[in-house]
C-alpha cells in the first residue's frame, strides 16, 4: 500500500516562509504534491510531521487555517489510496498524483459564503445576497478576519459567535437572522458534500423573539398626513412615500422603488415581488396618484414611477438602498413630531397596513394576500388564494378610513 506524508521545505532565505508539500511513496516509486501552503520554520513541528499552531500572535488564525487545509488534503489524497487498493488493480503514485489534482479545489468558508453571494446575485437575487454578505461580515468581524475550513466549523465556535454577538448588544431577532443564515449555508455545504452535518446550531437561538408592536393605530397615521411639513423637503418626501407605503397594501420600500409607469393600466397596479417574485395586483387609488403627481417633475424621462432610482448605471440597488436610509431617517423625526413611541420606519407601514386591515375585522386571508405573502403563517408573524377584489374593497375601505 502507498505511503502518505506531510513534510517541511524551508526557504534557502533566512526567515522566511517555507513550503509544505505531501510525499507519496509506492513501489518503491516517491513522487512530491505541492501545496502551495507556505509557514515558518517554528511553525512546523518535524516529530509528527504536523503543523504547530502558535498560541497566540497575529498569525494564529492564518496557520491553524493552514493546518486545516493540510489535514483535509491528507484525507483526500488517502481516501485515493485506499480506493485504490479496495479496488485491487493495479496503480502507481503517478496514478494517484493525476487522480487529486482533478479534484476540485478545498473550499474555505468565507470563501463558500462569497460563492453563495456571487451566486444569488448572478440570479438576481439581491435581497438574499445582501443578506449573506452581512452574515459573513458580522462573522469574519467574530473571527477578527481569520477564515477556516467549514469541516473545522463547530458547535463551540458557533456558540461563541452566540455569545460575542450579545456581548456587542445585538439584538436577540438580529442575532437569530445571523445564525439562521449561516446555518442555511452550512447545510447548503454539507448537501455539497463539503462537510457533515453535524448539528452545530443546536445549541443557539435562531427563533423568532416576541418584539415591541412595529404598527401604528389610524389615528397617527391620520396625524402623520396632516403634518404641515414644507413642500418638497426630504421630510416631505419621506412622509409621502410613507404614506404610499400604506395605500399599497403595506408595499416594501424595494418593490416601491423599482414600480414602472407602465406598471399602471388600466386602473390597476400590477407588479412582481422582489423578495418571491410573486406577482401583485393593486387597485390604483387617487390618493396614490396624488402622490406620484407631487413628484412627477422629477420622473420625467424615467421609467419609474417615483424618483427613487434617478440613474441607470448599474447602481440601482445602492440607489434605492441610500434612499431608504435618508426616508428612514426623516420618519424617525417625523415619528417624534406625531408623538409616536416607536421608531417609524417604511417597515411601520408594512405593519400597519396589516394590523389595520385584521382591526377592521377582515379575514386574515385578505391580509395574507394584499401583502403578498406566500402562506398565513407568515402573515401571523406581523400580528390561500382568495378572489383580489376583497382585497382591493378592503384597500380602499382603510383609505377612506384614513382621509376621514
Amino acid at each position: 500500500m502507498a505511503s502518505l506524508r506531510l513534510k517541511f521545505c524551508p526557504s534557502a532565505t533566512e526567515g522566511s516562509e517555507g513550503m509544505l508539500y505531501f510525499q507519496i511513496i509506492h513501489r518503491r516509486v516517491a513522487r512530491t504534491v505541492s501545496t502551495g501552503y507556505r509557514i515558518m520554520p517554528e511553525e512546523w513541528d518535524a516529530a509528527s510531521s504536523s503543523v504547530r499552531t502558535p498560541d497566540g500572535g497575529v498569525r494564529r488564525a492564518a496557520v491553524q487555517l493552514t493546518a486545516a487545509k493540510a489535514r483535509l488534503d491528507a484525507r483526500r489524497l488517502a481516501a485515493i489510496i485506499t480506493e485504490k487498493e479496495l479496488a485491487g488493480t493495479e496503480y502507481s503514485a503517478d496514478d494517484i498524483v493525476a487522480e487529486y489534482r482533478r479534484l476540485p479545489p478545498c473550499t474555505t468558508w468565507f470563501g463558500f459564503i462569497s460563492a453563495m453571494t456571487a451566486k444569488k446575485t448572478m440570479i438576481g437575487r439581491h435581497g438574499t445576497a445582501k443578506t449573506y454578505r452581512d452574515a459573513l461580515a458580522s462573522f469574519a468581524r467574530f473571527r477578527s478576519g481569520g477564515d477556516m475550513m467549514i469541516e473545522t466549523l463547530d458547535a463551540d465556535t458557533i456558540n461563541q459567535y452566540e455569545a460575542w454577538l450579545k456581548g456587542r448588544g445585538v439584538k436577540r431577532n438580529s442575532s437569530s437572522c445571523y445564525l439562521r443564515t449561516l446555518r442555511t449555508l452550512y447545510r447548503k455545504a454539507a448537501d455539497m458534500g463539503l462537510t457533515a452535518d453535524n448539528d452545530i446550531f443546536r445549541h443557539v437561538f435562531t427563533g423568532f423573539a416576541k418584539t415591541q408592536k412595529r404598527a401604528i393605530p389610524l389615528d397617527s397615521i391620520r396625524d402623520i398626513r396632516r403634518l404641515r411639513l414644507n413642500g418638497g423637503s426630504p421630510l416631505a418626501f419621506a412622509r409621502d412615500m410613507f404614506m404610499l407605503c400604506v395605500y399599497l397594501q403595506g408595499i416594501s420600500f424595494v418593490d416601491m422603488a423599482y414600480l414602472k409607469k407602465k406598471d399602471i393600466r388600466n386602473g390597476l397596479l400590477q407588479y412582481s415581488r422582489k423578495k418571491t417574485g410573486q406577482t401583485l395586483t393593486i387597485r390604483w387609488e387617487t390618493a396614490m396618484q396624488d402622490i406620484v403627481d407631487e413628484y412627477a417633475h422629477l420622473t420625467e424621462g424615467s421609467p419609474y414611477l417615483l424618483p427613487i432610482i434617478t440613474r441607470h448605471d448599474g447602481t440601482e440597488r445602492r440607489q434605492y438602498e441610500r434612499m431608504e436610509h435618508n426616508v428612514n431617517r426623516n420618519l424617525k423625526k417625523i415619528g417624534e413630531m406625531a408623538g409616536l413611541q416607536i421608531p417609524l420606519t417604511t417597515y411601520v407601514a408594512r405593519h400597519t397596513w396589516a394590523s389595520t386591515m385584521r382591526d377592521l375585522g377582515y379575514d386574515l386571508s385578505i391580509v395574507s394576500k394584499g401583502l403578498g405573502h406566500e402562506n398565513l403563517k407568515t402573515t401571523q408573524i406581523y400580528l390561500s388564494t382568495i378572489d383580489t377584489t376583497a382585497v382591493a374593497k378592503a384597500n380602499m375601505s382603510m383609505i377612506s378610513k384614513i382621509a376621514e
